[in-house]
C-alpha cells in the first residue's frame, strides 16, 4: 500500500480521483441510465439484469462490511475521505457488479473493444482505492473475488448456462 502511495504525483491524484468517481454515488446513475436504455430498446431483461446485479451487489456488500467492520487503513492521510468500514470495497464490488457485466453484454454483442475497456475498469478503481489509501490491498482483492463471484451468478442465471462437469 506504501508502495503505490509512494507514486503519489497531483495529476495522477486527479486521475485516480476520477477514476473512483465512476464507481461512487456516481454508478447509481450509470446502472439506471443502463437500465433505461436497454429498457427502452426492448431488452428488458437485460435492464433488469444490471438492476439485479447492482442492488444484489450493494446488500451484499453492506452484510459483509456490518459482519466484518474493519478500520479503514491510516498509513498516510488518505486522498479521500470514507465514514464506513473497510472491508470490502463498495466501489470495487460496484465496479465489478457494472462495469463487468457491463463488459459481458458488449462482448456477447460483439463490440469486443468497449468490452475490455469495460473489463478493465474494475481492477483500474481497485487500484484507485488502494492508491487514495481509502482501502488496504487485501479489501480490493477480496472485493474484485466476490464481486466477480456474484457476477458469474448473475450472469449464469441471465444467459441460462449451467456450468457442465467432466470427468
Amino acid at each position: 500500500m506504501l508502495g503505490i502511495h509512494s507514486l503519489s504525483q497531483p495529476w495522477l491524484n486527479k486521475v485516480f480521483w476520477l477514476i473512483t468517481q465512476t464507481a461512487g454515488p456516481l454508478i447509481v446513475v450509470l446502472v439506471a441510465i443502463t437500465a433505461v436504455w436497454f429498457w427502452w430498446h426492448d431488452e428488458k431483461t437485460t435492464a433488469l439484469l444490471f438492476i439485479v446485479s447492482f442492488v444484489g451487489t450493494f446488500l451484499l456488500n453492506s452484510l459483509l462490511k456490518f459482519i466484518f467492520a474493519r478500520p479503514r487503513p491510516d498509513l498516510f492521510p488518505p486522498l479521500v475521505v470514507e465514514h464506513s468500514y473497510s472491508f470490502p470495497s463498495g466501489h470495487t464490488m460496484s465496479a465489478i457488479a457494472y462495469f463487468g457485466l457491463l463488459a459481458l453484454v458488449l462482448w456477447q454483442k460483439g463490440h469486443r473493444g468497449w468490452a475490455i475497456l469495460a473489463g478493465a475498469w474494475g481492477p483500474l478503481v481497485a487500484l484507485s482505492r488502494v492508491y487514495l489509501g481509502a482501502h488496504y490491498p487485501s479489501d480490493v482483492l477480496a472485493s474484485l473475488a466476490i464481486g466477480t463471484i456474484w457476477l458469474v451468478i448473475v450472469w449464469f442465471a441471465y444467459t441460462g448456462h449451467h456450468v457442465n462437469q467432466s470427468d
